[in-house]
């Protein structure tokens, strides 16, 4: 089976139950406010970035997802809000295009709501039930990040699941929403910005700027 190819873009909207939605505008910070809406900033920050990845990953497999099958609003796949807050709106500009991916491929990028994080910071009460596909992978890199079983733990892009009370503790301790992702998917997970569709990545941009100028000092060198 070939792998689909990985995008190096992000759409600039969405087919969602609720109509089209601009992708980074309105359906990340209304997942944001679905999700997690009163949490830390940092943890916000986090959530939108895995948010952004899991929808990304499944329209990738799925080519008629969000395109002309519409995004469902649910716990199986993500809820997102009537409206976004002004806190979300902050949490998608900030981490704006960045997925998660390993050796280059983007992961599934699971989150749960977990079990409610006690003072000393170790899981306790778990009134919703989910806190068995939680992982934490802090430290842990290639073959040694434990995937969870919220999905098939055989494919590659399996490298965990998120707890959105562990990042909210670990938020409020201090933590940068680089660090929590790598506490539960991995010391070696990747933070890739993807460009705009229609438009160039700024690597791309970058590479043109500097032919441009390589090309302009040459010319000078023939007068």
């Amino acid at each position: 089976m070939i792998a689909p190819e990985e995008p190096t873009t992000a759409p600039e909207r969405i087919l969602t139950e609720d109509g089209w939605q601009f992708l980074e505008e309105e359906y990340l910070p209304r997942v944001c406010a679905g999700e997690h809406r009163d949490a830390h900033p940092e943890a916000k920050a986090a959530l939108v970035i895995a948010a952004r990845t899991y929808i990304l990953r499944a329209m990738r497999d799925r080519p008629e997802l969000g395109r002309s099958e519409a995004v469902p609003n649910a716990e199986r796949f993500q809820v997102f809000a009537a409206e976004a807050t002004v806190e979300c709106m902050a949490a998608a500009r900030l981490t704006r295009g960045i997925v998660l991916r390993h050796r280059g491929r983007m992961i599934v990028a699971n989150y749960v709501a977990g079990a409610l994080w006690s003072a000393d910071g170790s899981p306790g009460e778990d009134p919703t039930g989910t806190e068995p596909w939680v992982t934490y992978n802090a430290g842990r890199r290639g073959a040694g990040v434990t995937p969870t079983r919220l999905s098939l733990t055989t494919p590659p892009g399996n490298r965990g699941c998120m707890s959105q009370n562990g990042a909210q503790w670990l938020a409020l301790h201090g933590w940068g929403h680089r660090q929590i992702l790598r506490f539960f998917y991995g010391e070696d997970v990747e933070f890739f910005r993807l460009g705009a569709a229609g438009g160039a990545g700024l690597g791309v941009i970058v590479a043109l700027a500097a032919l441009g100028l390589a090309a302009t000092a040459q010319e000078r060198r023939r007068r």
